[in-house]
């Protein structure tokens, strides 16, 4: 049984290795982002779904933020949810024989999430026009985060212009704080023209914050973010360990591929618990051969992190959000069956 946890840790310890590296480098893509990033207009889905290929479930939330203040369109959304690939790909990085089989489901997901994208704001050009709307009386700013959970940071400007102003159902439903907002004296810029000793006392405040916050993005929260997952991953490694030692490899294989017809239900099911274990068990299941390509692909695309938890936060649109998940999981079903069916529901010939 020791060598269980031993094993365990092992290869939790490989996962925190490729995670550390994913992690740091998404910390320094992030600022260069955060200002640049627009999801709006013919390009939105493509962009969305670009961002989402990254190795995080933090983008999810952001474009779960947008969507519930009507800056992007269901399409974008859906888009970004199929796409997300969330901690899948530094799972099977972590088994050099298995590695090349992630590259097939990334391009599936990038592909689908395009195709459902823009399929959907075709279909649904009801919700496309109302978002047209409300960006054309707001003033559309906001920072784009990819390592945190609570949405967009929103850019703190104060605005007085008439255009803002705007008393339509559509706006008056909107969470966005960009419209009908008023000048605070958190928010306004003040004259600190005037050279004095509270001026340089300001200045000096500023930069030490600015310098803590630079060591919080780019040191702490990508190591914080980094033993969050090997924790994760161990317990997940853990519990395996003690499935395979007292029940064997070979016949949880074969209890999982006896029921393959029922897998790809079944992998869209743990897909849609709102956490990244859900990533790490189907990527394990798939590499260990109890899983198809059909069913891990379903179970991944309906998995966007902690995002539907951040959807369902939003109590006043609970009949839309309700919508919203039965249809990433109607769709995940569909996605699920339609590529096992070209595989046998069996695992890629790579």
């Amino acid at each position: 049984m020791a060598e269980v946890f031993l094993d365990a840790f092992t290869d939790s310890l490989k996962l925190l290795l490729v995670v550390a590296v994913f992690t740091y480098i998404i910390a320094l893509i992030e600022p260069k982002l955060s200002d640049k990033v627009r999801l709006k207009g013919k390009f939105a889905p493509l962009i969305g779904v670009s961002l989402s290929m990254l190795p995080q479930c933090g983008f999810s939330v952001v474009a779960t933020d947008l969507y519930h203040k009507r800056h992007i369109t269901l399409g974008t959304l859906i888009g970004v949810y199929l796409a997300t690939s969330d901690e899948a790909l530094p799972v099977f990085l972590t088994y050099p024989k298995m590695a090349l089989h992630i590259l097939p489901i990334l391009a599936a997901k990038f592909a689908l999430g395009l195709i459902f994208g823009y399929l959907i704001d075709i279909i649904y050009k009801k919700g496309a026009r109302s978002v047209q709307h409300h960006i054309s009386h707001c003033e559309d700013e906001y920072k784009i985060t990819l390592m945190e959970y609570e949405g967009t940071q929103l850019v703190e400007k104060c605005s007085h212009g008439a255009g803002n102003d705007c008393n339509c159902e559509d706006c008056i439903k909107s969470d966005c704080p960009h419209l009908h907002s008023h000048c605070t004296s958190d928010h306004c810029e003040h004259d600190l023209s005037g050279k004095g000793i509270l001026f340089y006392q300001h200045q000096k405040a500023l930069k030490n914050k600015a310098k803590r916050a630079n060591i919080k993005r780019f040191a702490i929260k990508p190591l914080l973010h980094s033993i969050e997952i090997f924790l994760y991953v161990f317990i997940v490694n853990i519990i395996f360990g003690i499935i395979l030692y007292y029940i064997g490899e070979e016949r949880l294989v074969s209890f999982l591929t006896s029921n393959k017809y029922t897998a790809p239900l079944l992998a869209v099911m743990v897909g849609a618990i709102p956490n990244c274990v859900s990533s790490i068990v189907l990527s394990e299941l798939y590499i260990m051969g109890g899983l198809g390509f059909g069913a891990t692909l379903g179970g991944l695309c309906i998995n966007a992190g902690v995002a539907f938890l951040y959807l369902f936060k939003d109590a006043k649109h609970t009949k839309q959000n309700i919508a919203v998940f039965s249809l990433m999981f109607l769709l995940s079903v569909f996605i699920a069956y339609i590529f096992s069916l070209p595989f046998s529901f069996d695992t890629l010939p790579i």
